[in-house]
């Protein structure tokens, strides 16, 4: 109703309907990107493209380069293309097995290619080596990995691990709510969501950016819960 009257608004000002539907769809993409996050991670996204390119560069003229590979692997995976960053995290890993970093970045590229008999034990290995690695971030993708498997029991371990390093991530919270509900633990649950909402709303406006994903989650959650 909303884009009907701004599309009714700006054709009335400007005489032309097909430039106020372009301006509808401008501010509802606009609006999409705010609530989502993915207009602030827009500037951080065409930063680690370029980054990518120059990486990509640098192990083709050296593919020696165990460090520019790690690099280049983990961009790739952060970016959504695991199948484009494994051949460089093996070079990598295989030239320098004992960082943690490294490993951990294989198995994630493994466990989201589907091969998770070999990408599990990798991040499992880079948590004994650095249990705080990345601040926890391994426990949230094995968690991740586990509550899509339809194994609550298992995330439900990595999500607490996870909470007592990290206890002010919304979307940690929110996964751990979810987790304990696919095992039956409502109370815990709603206690979950409770620091869902605290955590984000003691955050940063920078950090209160990041995870407004994960605050509207939380917000359905809540609501679907009757609470």
């Amino acid at each position: 109703m909303r884009n009907l009257f701004l599309f009714g608004v700006v054709t009335w000002l400007t005489g032309n309907p097909l430039l106020a539907l372009v301006v509808v769809l401008l501010v509802s993409a606009a609006g999409y990107g705010y609530l989502s996050g993915h207009l602030f991670r827009f500037p951080r996204a065409v930063e680690r493209r370029l980054t990518i390119r120059e990486l990509a560069r640098t192990v083709a003229t050296n593919p020696h380069d165990a460090s520019a590979q790690a690099d280049l692997g983990r961009l790739l995976v952060e970016a959504g293309r695991p199948a484009r960053a494994l051949p460089h995290l093996e070079v990598a890993h295989a030239r320098a097995p004992e960082v943690a970093e490294t490993a951990y970045y294989l198995g994630a590229a493994r466990l989201r290619l589907g091969d998770a008999a070999r990408g599990r034990p990798l991040i499992e290995e880079a948590l004994a080596r650095d249990p705080r690695l990345d601040y926890g971030e391994p426990h949230l993708r094995l968690a991740d990995y586990y509550l899509d498997h339809n194994q609550p029991g298992e995330a439900l371990t990595h999500l607490e691990r996870f909470i007592a390093m990290h206890a002010s991530s919304v979307e940690g919270q929110y996964k751990l709510a979810r987790a304990y509900l696919a095992v039956g633990k409502a109370e815990q649950a709603s206690v979950a969501l409770d620091e869902a909402v605290r955590a984000y709303g003691g955050a940063p406006r920078f950090k209160r950016r990041e995870e407004r994903p994960w605050r509207l989650r939380t917000a359905w959650l809540r609501w679907t819960l009757g609470r």
